[in-house]
């Protein structure tokens, strides 16, 4: 499929993201593997065929060619699909309105299940099951069969006895855990920013001046003057009522509609021996060392990468 676009802003800007995630790649190289993921030859060929009055840039593609120009800019650029994923929407190359918060849980997922989990089934690591203790039916994903078995929960990670656990005959849907992506807290820095941070004390995002701007996981934020958090105090419950809607809110707020960088770590959570968020940190951070800037609010945290 080709994709028509009225000037090349988007085209350009993308372009820019994506030579940015990773420090081998050069411009000209971006620009032919863009070219040819949006359906052309070749960059010149991409420029000759702008249409000013196209309404392209209006028009909503489909999932499954959004997935395809993804996974073909990952493959060939050799980059995380995750940062190809938030290169084209920063860019909103493929569309003029920016995807929400739930389309982005859409596209991530689908991106685990074609390229990280496979087709779901039973005692297959990535299905996502039903856990029967206490009569709850939660749905989780299977991380590793046997007894115990260990579950990661919209939470968290967990464990049941096998028989506490059932593989439903139609797949249940796949689903970004809370754990990864919500927000549980704000730490206030002595600069005047304003720090996101997980529910495992994980940094998300930074927003200073009006502006957001996304953060490593592995990262120790310094200088902090205050924390609060969404829960009420005296309360356990963080991702689901009021806390909740508070941290959704603080997003929606801040105009914050993508996912963090600590969703990334999703594939290493299945991976042996790594038996907690900080342990999937450190794995991601073995993939991506290098890339990261000198910030002065922040240093490694070797707290983790150990």
């Amino acid at each position: 499929m080709r994709i028509y676009f009225s000037d090349l802003v988007r085209p350009k800007q993308a372009a820019k993201y994506l030579a940015r995630a990773a420090a081998e790649l050069n411009l000209a190289t971006v620009h032919e593997a863009l070219a040819r993921a949006l359906g052309y030859r070749d960059w010149h060929e991409l420029s000759i065929y702008i249409q000013p009055n196209s309404p392209a840039a209006t028009e909503r593609i489909s999932l499954e060619d959004v997935l395809r120009i993804i996974l073909e800019l990952a493959d060939t650029l050799a980059l995380p699909q995750a940062e190809v994923q938030h290169a084209v929407s920063r860019a909103r190359l493929l569309r003029a309105a920016p995807w929400s918060i739930d389309e982005h849980m859409v596209l991530r997922t689908s991106l685990w299940r074609q390229r990280v989990f496979g087709p779901p089934g039973r005692g297959k690591p990535g299905t996502i099951v039903r856990d029967k203790a206490y009569g709850s039916k939660t749905p989780a994903y299977l991380r590793y069969p046997g007894r115990p078995t260990y579950l990661l929960f919209d939470t968290g990670f967990g464990e049941r006895a096998d028989f506490e656990v059932a593989t439903p005959r139609s797949p249940l849907p796949d689903f970004v855990p809370s754990r990864i992506w919500l927000p549980y807290g704000i730490w206030k820095l002595s600069d005047g920013s304003e720090v996101l941070f997980s529910r495992d004390y994980l940094p998300m995002w930074r927003i200073s001046n009006h502006r957001t701007e996304r953060i490593a996981p592995w990262l120790w934020i310094k200088n902090i003057v205050e924390e609060t958090h969404f829960a009420n105090s005296g309360t356990a419950t963080w991702a689901s009522g009021p806390a909740r809607e508070r941290a959704v809110s603080y997003l929606q707020r801040h105009r914050i509609s993508e996912l963090p960088r600590l969703t990334d770590i999703m594939p290493h959570l299945f991976e042996p021996e790594v038996d907690s968020l900080p342990d999937g940190v450190a794995r991601l951070y073995a993939t991506r060392r290098g890339i990261e800037a000198q910030t002065p609010y922040a240093e490694l945290n070797t707290r983790i990468l150990v």
